[in-house]
Protein backbone atom coordinates (compact mmCIF):
# COMPACT_ATOMS: atom_id res chain seq x y z
CA UNK A 1 0.00 0.00 0.00
CA UNK A 2 2.91 2.36 0.66
CA UNK A 3 4.20 1.35 -3.05
CA UNK A 4 1.85 4.02 -4.93
CA UNK A 5 2.40 6.42 -2.69
CA UNK A 6 5.96 6.69 -2.78
CA UNK A 7 6.08 6.73 -6.26
CA UNK A 8 3.64 9.60 -6.68
CA UNK A 9 6.07 11.35 -4.38
CA UNK A 10 9.05 10.01 -6.59
CA UNK A 11 7.22 11.48 -9.74
CA UNK A 12 5.95 14.36 -8.37
CA UNK A 13 10.18 15.37 -6.86
CA UNK A 14 11.62 14.55 -10.06
CA UNK A 15 9.44 16.60 -12.10
CA UNK A 16 10.00 19.24 -9.92
CA UNK A 17 14.18 19.19 -9.86
CA UNK A 18 14.23 18.32 -13.31
CA UNK A 19 11.84 22.04 -13.84
CA UNK A 20 14.56 23.52 -11.44
CA UNK A 21 17.69 22.39 -13.58
CA UNK A 22 15.77 23.34 -16.81
CA UNK A 23 14.97 26.98 -15.05
CA UNK A 24 18.64 27.38 -14.29
CA UNK A 25 20.25 26.62 -17.67
CA UNK A 26 17.90 28.49 -19.56
CA UNK A 27 18.57 31.73 -17.37
CA UNK A 28 22.66 30.60 -17.54
CA UNK A 29 21.58 30.56 -21.22
CA UNK A 30 19.84 33.89 -21.26
CA UNK A 31 22.80 35.47 -19.02
CA UNK A 32 25.48 34.30 -21.39
CA UNK A 33 23.72 36.03 -24.46
CA UNK A 34 23.42 39.51 -22.88
CA UNK A 35 26.40 39.05 -21.35
CA UNK A 36 28.26 37.98 -24.93
CA UNK A 37 26.30 41.12 -27.11
CA UNK A 38 27.07 43.58 -24.63
CA UNK A 39 30.51 42.73 -24.58
CA UNK A 40 31.01 42.72 -28.22
CA UNK A 41 29.79 45.55 -28.61
CA UNK A 42 31.66 47.43 -26.17
CA UNK A 43 34.85 45.61 -26.87
CA UNK A 44 35.55 44.03 -23.62
CA UNK A 45 37.69 40.93 -23.21
CA UNK A 46 37.66 38.71 -20.36
CA UNK A 47 41.27 38.54 -18.26
CA UNK A 48 43.09 35.45 -18.28
CA UNK A 49 41.45 33.07 -16.16
CA UNK A 50 43.19 30.66 -13.62
CA UNK A 51 42.56 26.88 -15.04
CA UNK A 52 40.59 25.43 -12.74
CA UNK A 53 40.40 21.50 -12.19
CA UNK A 54 37.13 21.71 -10.80
CA UNK A 55 35.63 24.72 -13.70
CA UNK A 56 32.17 23.91 -11.67
CA UNK A 57 32.57 25.53 -8.01
CA UNK A 58 36.62 25.98 -7.96
CA UNK A 59 36.90 23.52 -5.05
CA UNK A 60 40.72 23.17 -6.25
CA UNK A 61 41.74 26.39 -5.91
CA UNK A 62 39.88 26.60 -2.54
CA UNK A 63 41.82 24.11 -1.06
CA UNK A 64 45.18 25.57 -2.52
CA UNK A 65 44.49 28.62 -0.68
CA UNK A 66 43.88 26.56 2.63
CA UNK A 67 47.10 25.03 2.49
CA UNK A 68 48.55 28.17 1.75
CA UNK A 69 47.22 29.89 4.91
CA UNK A 70 47.99 26.91 7.11
CA UNK A 71 51.46 26.83 5.71
CA UNK A 72 51.60 30.26 6.44
CA UNK A 73 52.61 31.24 2.84
CA UNK A 74 49.27 32.93 1.41
CA UNK A 75 50.67 35.91 1.15
CA UNK A 76 53.35 34.23 -1.10
CA UNK A 77 51.07 32.28 -3.15
CA UNK A 78 48.60 35.42 -3.61
CA UNK A 79 52.07 37.52 -5.32
CA UNK A 80 53.14 34.25 -7.01
CA UNK A 81 49.10 34.18 -8.68
CA UNK A 82 49.54 37.72 -10.11
CA UNK A 83 52.65 37.25 -11.12
CA UNK A 84 51.92 34.14 -13.31
CA UNK A 85 48.29 35.06 -14.23
CA UNK A 86 48.86 39.29 -14.95
CA UNK A 87 47.90 42.33 -12.22
CA UNK A 88 43.88 41.25 -12.90
CA UNK A 89 42.76 37.75 -13.52
CA UNK A 90 39.46 36.15 -13.14
CA UNK A 91 38.50 32.51 -10.69
CA UNK A 92 35.77 30.94 -9.83
CA UNK A 93 35.43 30.94 -6.44
CA UNK A 94 32.99 28.75 -4.72
CA UNK A 95 30.90 29.06 -8.06
CA UNK A 96 31.00 33.03 -8.06
CA UNK A 97 33.25 34.85 -10.61
CA UNK A 98 36.16 36.99 -8.79
CA UNK A 99 37.83 39.35 -10.03
CA UNK A 100 41.34 39.80 -8.59
CA UNK A 101 42.99 42.71 -8.58
CA UNK A 102 46.47 44.41 -7.96
CA UNK A 103 32.45 37.42 9.03
CA UNK A 104 29.27 36.90 10.80
CA UNK A 105 28.47 36.52 14.38
CA UNK A 106 31.60 37.86 15.73
CA UNK A 107 31.76 40.96 14.17
CA UNK A 108 28.04 40.90 13.57
CA UNK A 109 26.94 43.54 10.99
CA UNK A 110 29.11 46.26 12.22
CA UNK A 111 30.55 48.86 10.27
CA UNK A 112 33.60 46.59 8.46
CA UNK A 113 31.39 43.98 7.38
CA UNK A 114 28.30 45.19 5.59
CA UNK A 115 27.21 47.18 2.63
CA UNK A 116 24.96 49.81 0.75
CA UNK A 117 22.47 51.79 3.67
CA UNK A 118 23.28 50.09 6.28
CA UNK A 119 27.32 50.37 6.07
CA UNK A 120 26.22 54.45 5.93
CA UNK A 121 24.12 53.61 9.22
CA UNK A 122 27.22 52.46 10.65
CA UNK A 123 29.75 54.85 9.43
CA UNK A 124 28.09 58.13 10.08
CA UNK A 125 28.36 58.08 13.86
CA UNK A 126 31.89 56.75 13.98
CA UNK A 127 34.19 59.32 11.92
CA UNK A 128 33.05 62.05 14.55
CA UNK A 129 33.65 60.18 17.52
CA UNK A 130 37.09 58.88 16.00
CA UNK A 131 38.00 62.71 15.70
CA UNK A 132 36.75 63.89 19.52
CA UNK A 133 37.86 60.69 20.97
CA UNK A 134 41.76 60.09 19.76
CA UNK A 135 42.81 63.46 19.83
CA UNK A 136 41.69 63.47 23.60
CA UNK A 137 43.30 61.09 24.62
CA UNK A 138 46.75 61.74 22.82
CA UNK A 139 46.42 65.49 24.17
CA UNK A 140 45.22 64.88 27.51
CA UNK A 141 48.16 62.05 28.55
CA UNK A 142 46.24 58.99 28.34
CA UNK A 143 48.04 57.87 25.73
CA UNK A 144 51.69 59.12 26.94
CA UNK A 145 50.97 57.21 30.45
CA UNK A 146 50.91 53.73 28.29
CA UNK A 147 54.12 54.63 26.27
CA UNK A 148 55.76 55.19 29.68
CA UNK A 149 54.46 51.97 30.85
CA UNK A 150 55.72 50.09 27.96
CA UNK A 151 59.30 52.18 27.76
CA UNK A 152 59.73 50.98 31.87
CA UNK A 153 59.63 47.25 30.55
CA UNK A 154 62.19 47.77 27.92
CA UNK A 155 65.53 46.23 28.90
CA UNK A 156 68.62 48.93 28.90
CA UNK A 157 71.11 46.74 28.87
CA UNK A 158 71.33 45.86 24.61
CA UNK A 159 69.91 42.57 26.27
CA UNK A 160 67.74 40.62 23.60
CA UNK A 161 63.98 41.45 23.75
CA UNK A 162 60.38 40.84 21.54
CA UNK A 163 58.84 44.11 21.35
CA UNK A 164 56.04 42.35 19.38
CA UNK A 165 54.31 41.21 22.54
CA UNK A 166 55.29 44.77 24.45
CA UNK A 167 53.71 46.65 20.99
CA UNK A 168 50.14 44.20 21.45
CA UNK A 169 50.18 44.85 25.17
CA UNK A 170 50.50 48.60 24.30
CA UNK A 171 47.76 48.82 22.08
CA UNK A 172 45.45 46.37 24.03
CA UNK A 173 45.79 49.31 27.06
CA UNK A 174 45.16 52.31 24.84
CA UNK A 175 42.40 50.70 22.66
CA UNK A 176 40.60 49.33 25.37
CA UNK A 177 41.01 52.74 26.73
CA UNK A 178 40.08 54.92 23.90
CA UNK A 179 36.66 52.63 23.24
CA UNK A 180 35.37 51.54 26.31
CA UNK A 181 36.84 54.24 29.40
CA UNK A 182 38.80 51.11 30.77
CA UNK A 183 42.31 49.77 30.45
CA UNK A 184 43.10 46.28 29.87
CA UNK A 185 46.40 47.23 32.15
CA UNK A 186 48.26 44.62 29.95
CA UNK A 187 51.30 46.43 30.69
CA UNK A 188 51.16 46.11 34.30
CA UNK A 189 50.67 42.09 33.89
CA UNK A 190 50.97 39.85 30.79
CA UNK A 191 48.27 37.69 32.09
CA UNK A 192 45.50 40.79 32.47
CA UNK A 193 42.72 38.95 30.53
CA UNK A 194 44.67 35.75 29.22
CA UNK A 195 41.11 34.40 28.84
CA UNK A 196 39.25 37.22 26.58
CA UNK A 197 42.28 37.28 24.61
CA UNK A 198 42.88 33.70 23.63
CA UNK A 199 39.24 33.34 22.70
CA UNK A 200 40.16 36.55 20.99
CA UNK A 201 42.75 35.24 19.07
CA UNK A 202 41.30 32.47 17.98
CA UNK A 203 38.50 33.44 17.25
CA UNK A 204 39.86 36.03 14.90
CA UNK A 205 41.99 33.24 13.17
CA UNK A 206 39.23 30.74 12.18
CA UNK A 207 36.92 33.62 11.12
CA UNK A 208 39.70 34.03 8.14
CA UNK A 209 39.49 30.74 7.77
CA UNK A 210 34.95 30.87 7.37
CA UNK A 211 35.33 33.40 5.12
CA UNK A 212 36.68 31.50 2.54
CA UNK A 213 34.03 29.36 2.83
CA UNK A 214 31.33 32.09 0.79
CA UNK A 215 27.84 32.49 3.20
CA UNK A 216 26.59 29.25 1.94
CA UNK A 217 29.19 26.44 2.56
CA UNK A 218 30.22 28.01 5.75
CA UNK A 219 28.20 25.11 7.31
CA UNK A 220 30.56 23.10 6.21
CA UNK A 221 32.79 24.40 9.17
CA UNK A 222 32.64 22.61 12.33
CA UNK A 223 34.04 24.10 14.92
CA UNK A 224 32.67 24.08 18.77
CA UNK A 225 35.78 26.11 19.63
CA UNK A 226 35.22 28.76 17.45
CA UNK A 227 31.28 29.09 18.38
CA UNK A 228 32.83 29.02 22.80
CA UNK A 229 35.33 31.61 21.82
CA UNK A 230 32.90 34.05 20.12
CA UNK A 231 30.53 34.07 22.83
CA UNK A 232 33.18 34.63 25.05
CA UNK A 233 34.33 37.39 23.11
CA UNK A 234 30.39 38.77 22.95
CA UNK A 235 29.90 38.35 26.77
CA UNK A 236 33.04 40.86 27.33
CA UNK A 237 31.91 43.07 25.05
CA UNK A 238 27.94 42.76 26.30
CA UNK A 239 29.55 43.31 29.81
CA UNK A 240 30.80 46.76 28.93
CA UNK A 241 28.19 47.69 26.67
CA UNK A 242 25.60 47.36 29.45
CA UNK A 243 27.92 50.00 31.02
CA UNK A 244 27.84 52.34 28.51
CA UNK A 245 24.23 52.31 28.51
CA UNK A 246 23.77 52.87 31.93
CA UNK A 247 26.26 55.98 31.89
CA UNK A 248 24.21 56.99 28.98
CA UNK A 249 20.84 57.34 30.97
CA UNK A 250 22.74 58.57 34.30
CA UNK A 251 24.30 61.84 31.83
CA UNK A 252 20.64 62.28 30.47
CA UNK A 253 19.08 63.04 33.90
CA UNK A 254 22.21 65.61 34.17
CA UNK A 255 21.63 69.56 33.76
CA UNK A 256 22.99 69.96 30.02
CA UNK A 257 26.16 72.12 29.40
CA UNK A 258 28.36 69.63 31.57
CA UNK A 259 31.00 68.02 29.44
CA UNK A 260 32.92 65.05 30.73
CA UNK A 261 36.45 65.51 31.47
CA UNK A 262 38.75 64.70 27.80
CA UNK A 263 40.48 61.74 30.81
CA UNK A 264 36.93 60.08 30.80
CA UNK A 265 36.29 60.38 27.13
CA UNK A 266 34.88 57.02 25.37
CA UNK A 267 34.71 56.20 21.89
CA UNK A 268 31.97 53.66 23.49
CA UNK A 269 29.80 56.48 25.08
CA UNK A 270 30.52 58.45 22.04
CA UNK A 271 28.32 56.30 20.43
CA UNK A 272 25.65 55.31 22.38
CA UNK A 273 24.77 58.80 21.97
CA UNK A 274 23.30 57.75 18.30
CA UNK A 275 22.14 54.80 19.27
CA UNK A 276 21.19 52.96 22.54
CA UNK A 277 20.59 49.33 20.58
CA UNK A 278 22.57 46.90 22.70
CA UNK A 279 23.68 44.57 20.08
CA UNK A 280 23.86 46.87 16.98
CA UNK A 281 26.65 48.59 20.20
CA UNK A 282 28.23 45.07 20.74
CA UNK A 283 28.86 44.65 16.92
CA UNK A 284 30.24 48.56 15.84
CA UNK A 285 32.44 47.70 19.48
CA UNK A 286 33.79 44.53 17.79
CA UNK A 287 34.40 45.92 14.71
CA UNK A 288 36.54 49.14 15.89
CA UNK A 289 38.27 47.27 18.72
CA UNK A 290 40.62 44.36 15.81
CA UNK A 291 41.49 47.27 13.93
CA UNK A 292 42.13 49.53 16.74
CA UNK A 293 44.02 46.87 18.70
CA UNK A 294 46.07 45.26 15.99
CA UNK A 295 46.78 48.46 13.29
CA UNK A 296 48.91 50.33 16.05
CA UNK A 297 50.59 47.02 17.61
CA UNK A 298 51.25 45.57 14.28
CA UNK A 299 52.43 48.48 12.52
CA UNK A 300 55.00 49.07 15.43
CA UNK A 301 56.48 45.81 15.61
CA UNK A 302 56.72 46.12 11.88
CA UNK A 303 58.47 49.43 12.04
CA UNK A 304 61.12 48.67 14.63
CA UNK A 305 61.86 44.93 12.40
CA UNK A 306 62.44 46.52 9.53
CA UNK A 307 64.50 49.85 11.49
CA UNK A 308 66.45 47.46 13.09
CA UNK A 309 67.48 45.81 9.55
CA UNK A 310 68.38 50.05 8.71
CA UNK A 311 71.22 51.44 10.75
CA UNK A 312 71.30 54.47 8.52
CA UNK A 313 67.20 54.94 9.05
CA UNK A 314 67.47 54.85 12.75
CA UNK A 315 69.83 57.19 12.89
CA UNK A 316 68.95 59.99 10.54
CA UNK A 317 64.84 59.59 12.02
CA UNK A 318 66.76 60.48 15.48
CA UNK A 319 68.64 63.40 13.88
CA UNK A 320 64.86 64.13 13.04
CA UNK A 321 62.91 63.88 16.35
CA UNK A 322 66.02 65.26 18.73
CA UNK A 323 65.59 68.97 18.22
CA UNK A 324 62.26 69.16 19.46
CA UNK A 325 62.49 66.67 22.25
CA UNK A 326 61.68 69.43 25.02
CA UNK A 327 58.76 70.46 23.00
CA UNK A 328 54.82 69.19 24.78
CA UNK A 329 54.41 65.87 21.88
CA UNK A 330 51.28 67.32 20.57
CA UNK A 331 49.20 65.60 17.23
CA UNK A 332 50.67 68.96 15.64
CA UNK A 333 53.92 68.08 16.35
CA UNK A 334 54.08 64.61 15.33
CA UNK A 335 52.72 65.87 11.42
CA UNK A 336 56.00 68.25 11.36
CA UNK A 337 58.22 64.69 11.36
CA UNK A 338 58.39 64.29 7.58
CA UNK A 339 60.94 61.41 7.87
CA UNK A 340 59.06 59.53 10.42
CA UNK A 341 55.62 59.34 8.63
CA UNK A 342 58.07 58.24 5.16
CA UNK A 343 59.12 55.75 7.75
CA UNK A 344 55.58 54.62 8.86
CA UNK A 345 54.44 54.94 5.30
CA UNK A 346 57.20 52.52 3.99
CA UNK A 347 56.11 50.11 6.55
CA UNK A 348 53.00 50.31 5.33
CA UNK A 349 53.86 49.68 2.23
CA UNK A 350 56.50 46.73 2.21
CA UNK A 351 54.17 44.74 5.04
CA UNK A 352 50.63 46.25 5.20
CA UNK A 353 48.49 45.41 7.94
CA UNK A 354 45.60 43.83 5.35
CA UNK A 355 46.47 42.21 2.25
CA UNK A 356 42.54 41.48 0.67
CA UNK A 357 39.20 43.90 0.11
CA UNK A 358 36.90 42.59 -1.93
CA UNK A 359 33.30 44.44 -3.34
CA UNK A 360 30.37 42.93 -4.87
CA UNK A 361 29.17 44.29 -7.82
CA UNK A 362 25.21 45.89 -7.92
CA UNK A 363 24.71 46.57 -11.13
CA UNK A 364 27.12 45.58 -14.63
CA UNK A 365 29.84 48.23 -15.64
CA UNK A 366 32.88 48.30 -17.88
CA UNK A 367 36.03 49.21 -16.93
CA UNK A 368 38.36 50.72 -19.46
CA UNK A 369 41.29 48.65 -18.61
CA UNK A 370 41.78 45.30 -17.19
CA UNK A 371 40.84 42.55 -19.95
CA UNK A 372 42.50 40.83 -22.07
CA UNK A 373 45.73 38.95 -21.92
CA UNK A 374 47.61 42.04 -21.63
CA UNK A 375 45.31 43.94 -19.25
CA UNK A 376 44.62 46.75 -21.95
CA UNK A 377 40.91 46.02 -22.99
CA UNK A 378 37.78 46.74 -22.09
CA UNK A 379 36.47 45.08 -18.59
CA UNK A 380 32.96 43.95 -18.30
CA UNK A 381 31.59 43.24 -14.62
CA UNK A 382 28.96 41.78 -14.08
CA UNK A 383 25.94 42.09 -11.21
CA UNK A 384 27.08 39.97 -8.59
CA UNK A 385 31.04 39.46 -9.58
CA UNK A 386 32.97 40.10 -6.92
CA UNK A 387 36.16 42.49 -7.29
CA UNK A 388 39.02 41.61 -5.20
CA UNK A 389 41.85 43.99 -4.68
CA UNK A 390 45.47 42.72 -3.45
CA UNK A 391 46.95 45.65 -1.33
CA UNK A 392 50.30 43.52 -1.04
CA UNK A 393 50.69 43.04 -4.27
CA UNK A 394 49.90 46.34 -5.39
CA UNK A 395 51.92 48.00 -3.15
CA UNK A 396 55.15 46.10 -4.35
CA UNK A 397 54.24 46.52 -8.07
CA UNK A 398 57.52 47.67 -9.61
CA UNK A 399 56.36 49.38 -12.82
CA UNK A 400 55.31 52.21 -10.00
CA UNK A 401 57.59 51.68 -6.90
CA UNK A 402 60.62 50.72 -8.76
CA UNK A 403 62.73 47.82 -9.19
CA UNK A 404 63.91 47.87 -5.82
CA UNK A 405 59.99 47.88 -4.77
CA UNK A 406 60.84 45.13 -2.37
CA UNK A 407 63.35 46.54 -0.55
CA UNK A 408 62.25 48.87 2.77
CA UNK A 409 63.59 52.42 1.23
CA UNK A 410 61.94 55.49 3.61
CA UNK A 411 63.52 57.86 0.91
CA UNK A 412 61.26 56.49 -1.84
CA UNK A 413 58.46 58.73 -0.55
CA UNK A 414 60.95 62.29 -0.84
CA UNK A 415 59.68 62.26 -4.68
CA UNK A 416 56.70 59.59 -4.93
CA UNK A 417 53.22 60.95 -5.04
CA UNK A 418 50.96 57.76 -5.38
CA UNK A 419 46.97 57.45 -5.25
CA UNK A 420 45.28 54.38 -5.74
CA UNK A 421 48.71 52.60 -5.91
CA UNK A 422 48.81 53.38 -2.15
CA UNK A 423 45.73 52.30 0.21
CA UNK A 424 46.83 50.54 3.21
CA UNK A 425 43.89 51.87 4.65
CA UNK A 426 41.25 51.51 1.80
CA UNK A 427 40.01 54.96 -0.58
CA UNK A 428 37.61 56.99 -0.80
CA UNK A 429 34.51 57.47 1.61
CA UNK A 430 35.18 53.89 2.97
CA UNK A 431 38.55 54.40 4.24
CA UNK A 432 38.92 53.46 7.74
CA UNK A 433 37.96 56.24 9.61
CA UNK A 434 40.86 54.91 12.87
CA UNK A 435 43.69 55.79 10.08
CA UNK A 436 44.70 58.99 11.89
CA UNK A 437 44.67 57.14 15.30
CA UNK A 438 47.19 54.22 14.26
CA UNK A 439 49.47 57.21 12.93
CA UNK A 440 49.18 58.91 16.13
CA UNK A 441 49.70 56.08 18.53
CA UNK A 442 52.64 54.79 16.37
CA UNK A 443 54.47 58.25 15.79
CA UNK A 444 54.26 59.04 19.68
CA UNK A 445 55.06 55.56 20.58
CA UNK A 446 58.52 55.41 17.67
CA UNK A 447 59.62 59.39 18.74
CA UNK A 448 59.53 58.09 22.65
CA UNK A 449 61.82 54.90 22.00
CA UNK A 450 64.08 56.98 19.11
CA UNK A 451 64.97 59.60 21.74
CA UNK A 452 66.02 57.42 24.42
CA UNK A 453 67.92 54.67 22.17
CA UNK A 454 70.63 55.59 20.45
CA UNK A 455 71.03 52.59 18.70
CA UNK A 456 68.75 49.29 17.40
CA UNK A 457 70.36 45.80 16.50
CA UNK A 458 67.82 42.76 15.32
CA UNK A 459 68.79 39.86 17.01
CA UNK A 460 66.76 37.74 14.59
CA UNK A 461 67.96 36.90 11.31
CA UNK A 462 64.82 34.89 10.10
CA UNK A 463 62.82 36.37 7.06
CA UNK A 464 59.33 38.15 7.93
CA UNK A 465 56.68 35.37 7.97
CA UNK A 466 53.47 35.55 7.90
CA UNK A 467 51.03 35.02 10.96
CA UNK A 468 47.33 35.66 9.98
CA UNK A 469 44.37 36.30 12.30
CA UNK A 470 41.93 39.28 11.19
CA UNK A 471 45.55 40.98 9.85
CA UNK A 472 49.11 39.96 9.13
CA UNK A 473 52.00 40.03 11.56
CA UNK A 474 55.32 38.16 11.77
CA UNK A 475 54.99 34.71 13.16
CA UNK A 476 58.40 35.39 14.92
CA UNK A 477 57.86 38.45 16.23
CA UNK A 478 60.45 41.48 16.83
CA UNK A 479 63.86 40.75 18.52
CA UNK A 480 65.84 43.13 18.98
CA UNK A 481 68.55 45.10 21.17
CA UNK A 482 68.29 48.85 22.10
CA UNK A 483 71.31 50.76 23.19
CA UNK A 484 70.53 53.79 25.51
CA UNK A 485 71.76 57.17 24.19
CA UNK A 486 73.81 57.16 27.39
CA UNK A 487 75.22 54.37 26.85
CA UNK A 488 79.41 54.27 26.37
Amino acid sequence: MELPALSTFTVIFSTLFTLWICRFIIQKIITWAHIRAITQKEGCQNPPSYPHKDPLFGIDLFLLYKKAFEGRKFLDLTWQLFEKYGKTYQVNRLGRRYICSGAEYLWGDGITVVEGEKWFVRRKPIKPSFDVVYIGNLENRSLGRHVERLMDLIPRDASTVDLMPLFKRLSLDTASKFIFGESMDALKSAGSHKDFLDAYFYAQRRTAVRLMLEPKLRFLYRDPKWWKDCDIVNNFLDDLVDKALVRQQNNKSKSAGVEEELDRLRLIDEMAKATQDRLMLRFQMQNVFTPAHDGAAITLSKALFHLSRSPGTWKKLRAEVLPSKDLPTTYDLLKTYQYLKNVIRETHRVTPISTLISRQCLKEVFFPTGGGKDGTKPLYIGKGDIVEMNFRCTLRDKEFWGDDADKFRPERWDTLRPTWEYTPFGGGPRICPGFRLVFAEVAYTMIKILREFERIESRDDRPWTEETRATFNNLHGTKVALFPATAI
